[in-house]
């Protein structure tokens, strides 16, 4: 059974329809790469999973069970985010960003909560920077952070917004070299990403969103070699030759 299963979504906003008729599967220790334009659907695609927006039709459902109002919370501590903007509390160091959840959601001791902290910020090289507030940190450092805060509650399922897409090129880098390690250990990931060469290299399978619909969806060697649908190779021809 697919730890995912994304049935016949539909989003719209006023007038405009974002998501129409979306369905995907993905399974327990998989990687998924969403790739597409801007505006193709992918960032709404994963607000709707985690009920982030509120589809206008069709069903998300997380370990065979619907997600509904009744049971987001359950679903939020097991699906974890990561936003393009970072999203720290700017009062609070990143070791205080990281444990909050933990203790707020978890209920788990403070002493406990910050213990794991820093073996979480250690997963994403920042340990030396706990005690940095996030106006301290460069932008891949908060990225990070944020990361590790996702981690912190142990969800079995991980989204990331284009998680690179607000950085300078120079700090994408350390970014992708954490979701590797990530994907490495057998996370279950869905990654909307504008980063072609990481999504050919990290995914088990590529999903090309295009005008609110999956184009085309498969091996990254297929997908990014021998496409089959003609809107998947004009994006690939715009986007391999920047």
């Amino acid at each position: 059974m697919p730890i995912l299963e994304v049935k016949q979504l539909h989003k719209s906003f006023g007038a405009l329809e974002v998501l129409k008729g979306m369905s995907l599967n993905v399974a327990e220790g998989e990687v998924v790469a969403l790739i597409g334009a801007s505006g193709s659907g992918k960032s709404t695609l994963l607000r709707c999973v985690n009920r982030l927006e509120t589809p206008t039709g069709g069903s998300v459902v997380f370990e065979g069970q619907e997600v509904t109002p009744q049971n987001l919370n359950r679903v939020r501590r097991e699906i974890g985010m990561v936003f393009q903007r970072f999203n720290l509390f700017p009062h609070l160091t990143a070791l205080q960003n990281v444990t909050l959840a933990p203790c707020k959601v978890l209920k788990i001791p403070e002493e406990q909560a910050k213990r794991e902290g820093m073996e979480f910020l250690a997963q994403v090289q920042l340990a030396a920077k706990a005690h940095n507030y996030p106006g301290e940190l460069s932008g891949g450092q908060q990225q990070r952070v944020a990361i590790a805060r996702a981690l912190a509650l142990r969800p079995k399922l991980l989204l990331f917004d284009e998680p690179t897409s607000a950085l300078d090129p120079e700090l994408v880098g350390e970014v992708l070299a954490v979701l590797r390690q990530l994907a490495h250990e057998g996370r279950t990931m869905v990654i909307a990403t504008h980063e072609m060469g990481f999504a050919r290299e990290v995914a088990h399978r590529v999903i090309f969103l295009d005008e609110g619909v999956i184009c085309e969806e498969g091996h990254p060697e297929q997908v990014f070699t021998n496409p089959k649908e003609e809107r998947t190779k004009a994006f690939l021809a715009r986007v391999l030759q920047r």
